[in-house]
């Protein structure tokens, strides 16, 4: 049932004139969608995200589906090894040069412990340390709290596997952006025989009062180009929305250039080099006046955030890079 219920939810929600008009078309579009599904290996998410109910097979042979990003996962990453980009906590413990803050895991500490890490950063995220896409993630400003709520704090997140990390202060060009929010850049890379690729980078920014800046919660995300750092297409979020500025702050999205362009590719290149078992990887990087620092990276990494913004499909250009590993 949930499957037709998200089905219908974009149907009728996606900001496109072709959906939304009667009963009769929505089971069209549905057998479409079967079809595509076999054909394409496309998943439900897929199949709106990149309108193929519009597109020809030639076209839509282009993007990385779900069956197609499996395989590249299959080619590239080492089950064996996965875990290390799978859990947060031995995420920042592998990447720890990288990461340029203090972090904690309150379950493993005691509270004077804990009141201490908050002393030295009032201001800290709390995340799941096994989560994803941006799900129960909390921001505390605990720099007027008294022992009391430090310690209700505390216990509330005990027994959760949060992880706790001082809140990163943003460079201002991409602070402006979304304030409420860390907007950090994904940058996509495949390790071969030639080093480290990387192949695509999307600015994503957050939304109204989140404090995450996920695509699949309602963020917005836009192109960058490689060369340039420049942001060179329109921002989208997954409902079809398009944005030349942000609907928030009206800041300018396409055209931004994204700060210390060619020390964010110098940082990643030496982040895809640590784990050699997993050759596909999609790093979130957050850029301060001191430079770019890493917020996780993921093993595998959202295809939508880079095929969607561009409306280009890139299954030749990781089939190409895999070829060489």
């Amino acid at each position: 049932m949930w499957f037709f219920k998200k089905f219908h939810y974009y149907y009728t929600n996606i900001d496109d004139s072709l959906l939304g008009k009667n009963i009769f078309h929505e089971i069209y579009i549905f057998i479409d969608y079967l079809f595509n599904f076999l054909i394409q290996g496309s998943s439900l998410t897929n199949y709106f995200i990149y309108s193929f109910y519009s597109l020809r097979n030639a076209e839509k042979r282009k993007y990385v589906t779900w069956r197609r990003q499996r395989w590249i996962y299959r080619q590239c990453n080492d089950p064996d090894y996965i875990h290390k980009l799978r859990d947060k906590n031995l995420i920042n413990e592998i990447f720890g040069d990288y990461l340029m803050r203090d972090w904690l895991l309150p379950d493993e500490k005691t509270f004077e412990q804990f009141a201490q890490f908050v002393a030295d950063n009032p201001v800290f995220i709390a995340k799941p340390a096994l989560g994803t896409e941006g799900a129960g993630v909390k921001k505390f400003d605990v720099s007027a709290a008294d022992e009391a709520a430090l310690q209700a704090i505390y216990e509330e997140l005990q027994g959760k596997q949060y992880l706790l990390e001082r809140y990163i202060k943003q460079h201002p060009q991409i602070h402006c952006l979304h304030p409420q929010s860390v907007n950090t850049i994904r940058l996509t890379t495949i390790r071969n025989r030639d080093g480290v690729n990387i192949l695509t980078a999307a600015l994503r920014m957050g939304r109204a009062d989140s404090v995450v800046d996920n695509y699949t919660t309602g963020g917005i995300v836009a192109s960058v180009d490689l060369a340039t750092g420049i942001v060179s297409s329109r921002g989208v979020d997954k409902m079809h929305h398009e944005f030349i500025v942000h609907p928030d702050t009206n800041e300018a999205i396409i055209g931004r250039q994204i700060p210390k362009w060619e020390e964010v590719k110098a940082f990643v290149k030496k982040l895809g080099e640590v784990v050699p078992q997993v050759r596909y990887t999609g790093w979130d990087i957050a850029i301060t006046e001191d430079g770019p620092v890493l917020l996780e990276g993921n093993y595998q990494g959202n295809f939508h955030v880079q095929q969607h913004p561009d409306h280009t499909g890139k299954f030749k250009l990781f089939k190409e890079t895999i070829k060489r590993i």
